[in-house]
């Protein structure tokens, strides 16, 4: 009888004043931790340092959630040390409390004052005044909270705490997780000893109690009572009644036994320690061992002192080979029972025994395996607990055909049990009816004590032996594990070991993919060894054993086939009588399954489940780190993409200044030569040069923002045929002029279907439409062939209406392999010749028209881009108000460094009436200004010496009246709140038209 007492008290406080530390540091420090510490309270206390050092909070409080789900323990806490133990063990059901609020709904929960919130439950006599509260979740499993307090500061935490401390805590769940994994791992490993110890019956004590203070960190005591009621320790050491109790109250681990009939406590005491449910249960499991191992003693000796099996006892002890010792027993057990046949069964499984040592049988069979379910003789035997005896067994229903099972008749079954479990079965045999006596059953009985004895013996010892050999062969296939980066390797591997290592008979391991299971591994003598899993058609998911343990996620042992109505035959598999399906879980869903077929019934028990069971854990574990390292390779990718946006941002607005000023220049000098030239070549010409300014002017805007999230989408009508025919012939000097001075020919053509107006931005798709076109010509320095088509798509490709444009070349075509890379920024395929920012811009575009782009070609078959873009109405166009007059003239301040741009805007002013001045510089402009010369400054902004800001912050304190237009190429990225603050009158963006000139003096004139 064992009866449990767990009390918990949370560890010492740290002495010492917890360094202050940035969240990164401490965040860092907190890994080097984790990665250095497995053990459970180490862990706990780091985290409790280091969230407070994050925090500043009064008292940080950690909360582990029991295994059912229902109750929160304060597992470990700081800032309480000036309390007694038992004031600091607080519980918490799910959903009571901040942290139970916080775990029962997942989310963080941050209350100031919080005695007035109902979800408040207070614990303590006094209330703090900020209480935080964070679930700790680990692979989507809440498993407790973080909790902090502040008593001494009314102020919340600040977004920046509660940022880290969220941060924070998911790396403090991870190392939780992790050390309690660890803690579980030393505790299997624990029990596995403490069984083995177990068979060590006159040690069996010392070593269990040698394991246990390994493992619990902590000397257990055993202490027992003395015949006239004394308590003793192991050490013969008095222990009093009051001593128990203060050990009971101080929060000591205790197990209640008894020895002889006597109590007896298995006793482990750490001062602030935390205990949990896994503590317990290995000192009651080790308390149980002991207990076996003293009962086992008892009945040695007890043996021993039997004269009447002396010898059997002497023969046990002395040999070690199981086969031979039952050999003896049954060759003794002759002398006394006069049989034909003997039979030793031992237990496999709940239905069936295997036999394992047989005296007398003709046929000499090794491998017989009887059922010992409901309506059999085995049954009953079990059922009963006692000899049964058949004078006439072959008239009794439950009589199972096996080899030679027809010519016996007369039949007695002996129980084989060891601590009132049954264990196997001893079988006399004689092959006349009515062939035994009383005595002879009595003598039976007898003998059966002492098979049950060498089998369990053995038995124990073949477990520990089996167990450290699996727990070996584990520990070798993790390790090799963790250098495969390939699922079907990792299962193949498995598969392997399962095969090689432990011998089963057929070994497959299969993967769900979509409604079949796919065997991707397969070793077994069927295949010789070698792994042919082409062999094995595809499996039902919902179908035959595999479908229930799939749809289950449990584990099935079914030692006959032919019994299970849920199994289903498979042709490859002709001889399978038993098997065994494990599911492979990963990410808490079934990813694919084990399955080891068997030609012998009953071949399955407990231990070959424990061993699968553990190795499709490894393999779920792994595949699940495998995908996680590819999600992690997935973010690393797109960070550095991100990081290259973010290069060319910077890079492009550096240069965006100088471009938009050489913009600026052209774009007024073609314009005002516009207004003077009548020759309608020249203005061919020049207009085409005004397109190429504007679209210039456009990508530069559109290069300063291809660092940015969030672009909006363009809105403006757009003839898509009339982008080809302006794209074209902008790069005609390229394809054709170009072409024919290096003797080559490119012949360019078009096949354009009517396409209704789109929304969008005519520059940005006469880019894309460029860029493409450069590139197919690059594609064939020998010459060749681009087709530029249009024409309408169907809806279904973008889910509405769309058109499509695609370019095509026959050049030297571009590697599959390179289809994703090529639409990377800073990615080319043509060396020093090119940036590799033409295809990313390309597909900058689409996607800011919310359409696709896709790419077909292969090497030495050129390339085609399609892409489809939306029909989307435009929105109607509000036409500016024109003035209804001529707006009047006046006196104007131009101030540029640059003299293209200065003189420029001079010319464009001037050519509307005005009086227009100039300066090269801030300073020089302070010279020349009075108050009341100027109605207008127009001035850049980005100048040497004095920036334009600072121009327009001294003009304004000088004549408070006068209008300041800012001239600048960074207009995009400039606030309006700031050009508010700063008293700017308008913005003239570069490069600027004669128009948009006119439009921005007229409007800060009649502003004023």
């Amino acid at each position: 009888m064992l009866v449990m007492t767990i009390t918990n008290h949370p560890p010492d406080p740290p002495t010492g004043k917890a360094e202050t530390l940035s969240p990164t540091a401490t965040i860092l420090a907190l890994s080097k931790a984790v990665l250095s510490s497995l053990d459970l309270p180490d862990v706990l206390q780091q985290v409790l340092i280091a969230t407070r050092a994050l925090s500043g909070a009064d008292v940080v409080t950690i909360w582990l959630l029991d295994e059912q789900g229902e109750w929160l323990t304060s597992a470990a806490i700081l800032g309480l040390e000036d309390r007694p133990e038992h004031e600091r063990i607080f519980r918490l059901r799910v959903g009571e409390g901040v942290a139970g609020w916080a775990v029962a709904n997942r989310q963080m929960l941050h209350l100031v004052n919080p005695v007035h919130d109902p979800r408040y439950l207070p614990k303590l006599d006094r209330h703090p005044d900020v209480i935080l509260a964070i679930p700790l979740i680990v692979r989507d499993r809440c498993f407790g909270a973080l909790s902090l307090s502040r008593f001494t500061i009314s102020e919340p935490f600040s977004n920046g705490v509660l940022d880290t401390i969220a941060i924070f805590a998911d790396l403090a769940a991870i190392a939780i997780d992790n050390a309690t994994a660890a803690q579980m791992l030393r505790r299997a490993t624990a029990r596995e000893r403490i069984l083995a110890y177990s068979a060590e019956i006159y040690q069996a004590e010392s070593l269990i109690m040698r394991e246990l203070a390994d493992v619990l960190g902590a000397e257990p005591r055993l202490i027992t009572t003395t015949p006239d009621e004394h308590l003793l320790d192991q050490a013969d050491q008095a222990v009093t009644v009051h001593e128990l109790d203060l050990l009971r109250n101080e929060g000591a681990l205790m197990v209640d036994l008894r020895f002889d009939g006597l109590p007896a406590w298995l006793v482990v005491h750490a001062p602030g320690r935390y205990w949990r449910k896994e503590d317990a249960d290995l000192l009651a499991f080790a308390a149980s061992q002991m207990m076996r191992a003293r009962q086992r003693a008892f009945e040695r000796r007890a043996h021993a002192r039997a004269e009447a099996l002396s010898n059997l006892v002497a023969l046990t002890n002395a040999r070690i080979d199981q086969a031979s010792v039952l050999d003896q027993i049954l060759i003794e057990l002759q002398r006394f029972v006069n049989f034909d046949s003997a039979c030793v069964f031992v237990v496999h499984d709940e239905e069936y025994v295997r036999l394992i040592a047989q005296r007398g049988l003709r046929s000499k069979a090794d491998q017989i395996t009887l059922y010992a379910g409901p309506g059999s003789l085995i049954n009953d035997l079990r059922r009963l607990g006692t000899a049964i005896y058949h004078p006439d067994v072959q008239r009794v229903p439950g009589w199972q055909k096996v080899p030679d099972s027809d010519i016996i008749r007369s039949w007695i079954g002996v129980p084989l049990r060891v601590d009132q479990t049954t264990i196997g079965v001893l079988t006399i045999d004689k092959w006349t009816p009515n062939g035994f006596t009383a005595e002879d059953v009595g003598a039976a009985q007898m003998f059966g004590e002492q098979v049950a004895a060498v089998i369990n013996n053995v038995r124990l010892l073949r477990e520990a032996q089996e167990r450290a050999r699996q727990f070996q062969v584990l520990q070798r296939f993790s390790a090799r594990i963790g250098t495969l980066r390939n699922v079907d390797q990792l299962l193949d591997e498995a598969s392997q070991l399962l095969h090689r290592s432990f011998g089963y008979y057929q070994v497959l391991i299969g993967v769900i993919e979509g409604e079949q299971i796919i065997v991707h591994a397969a070793h077994g003598h069927l295949m010789q060894g070698q792994s042919q899993p082409h062999l094995f058609p595809p499996l039902s998911i919902t179908t035959g054993i595999s479908g229930w343990v799939i749809s289950h996620a449990r584990p099935a042992i079914v030692n006959d086939v032919m019994r299970d109505e849920r199994y289903v035959h498979h042709p490859s598999l002709p001889a399978t009588a038993a098997e065994m399906i494990v599911p492979i879980v990963v990410d808490e869903q079934v990813f694919g399954i084990i399955i080891i077929e068997s030609a012998v019934k009953g071949i399955f028990g407990q231990s070959d489940l424990d061993l699968v069971t553990a190795m499709a854990h490894l393999i779920g574990v792994t595949i699940a780190n495998l995908n996680h390292d590819a999600e992690l390779q997935r973010a690393r990718e797109q960070l550095i993409e991100r990081d290259r946006l973010r290069a060319l941002g910077e890079l492009s607005s550096g240069v965006a200044h100088d471009f938009n000023n050489l913009l600026a220049s052209i774009l007024g000098h073609v314009q005002l030569l516009l207004a003077e030239v009548d020759d309608p070549r020249l203005r061919e010409g020049l207009r085409a040069i005004e397109i190429a300014a504007l679209d210039g002017a456009t990508t530069v805007s559109r290069l300063q923002g291809f660092a940015q999230t969030s672009r909006s989408t363009p809105n403006s009508p757009v003839d898509l045929n009339q982008v080809v025919t302006e794209s074209l012939a902008l790069t005609r000097p390229r394809w054709r002029d170009e072409a024919q001075s290096r003797g080559i020919a490119i012949d360019v053509r078009t096949e354009t279907s009517p396409l209704p107006i789109i929304a969008g931005d005519a520059a940005a798709l006469r880019e894309l439409v460029i860029n493409l076109v450069l590139n197919a010509i690059d594609a064939m320095p020998n010459g060749g062939a681009i087709t530029v088509r249009t024409a309408p798509a169907p809806s279904d490709i973008l889910g509405e209406a769309a058109v499509m444009l695609e370019i095509q070349d026959t050049g030297i075509g571009i590697d599959p392999a390179l289809h994703e890379q090529i639409f990377a920024p800073f990615f080319s395929t043509k060396g020093s010749r090119g940036t590799g920012m033409g295809l990313a811009l390309a597909r900058g575009i689409v996607q800011q028209h919310s359409g696709r782009i896709t790419l077909e070609s292969d090497l030495g078959k050129g390339a085609t881009f399609r892409i489809w873009l939306p029909v989307r109405h435009p929105p109607p166009v509000e036409q500016p108000a024109q003035p209804s007059v001529t707006p009047p003239t006046c006196c104007i301040l131009v101030v540029d460094d640059e003299d293209a741009v200065r003189k420029v805007l001079v010319r464009i002013l001037k050519r509307f009436g005005h009086h227009v001045d100039e300066a090269a510089s801030g300073e020089a402009a302070l010279a020349q200004f009075a108050v009341g010369r100027y109605h207008i400054v127009c001035t850049d902004l980005g100048m040497p010496s004095m920036s334009g800001w600072e121009l327009a912050a001294h003009i304004r304190q000088i004549d408070p009246n006068v209008r300041i237009v800012l001239v600048t190429g960074w207009s995009e990225q400039i606030d309006p709140a700031e050009v508010r603050s700063r008293q700017i009158d308008a913005i003239l963006a570069k490069p600027f038209t004669i128009q948009q000139v006119q439009a921005v003096i007229a409007s800060v004139l009649a502003s004023g």
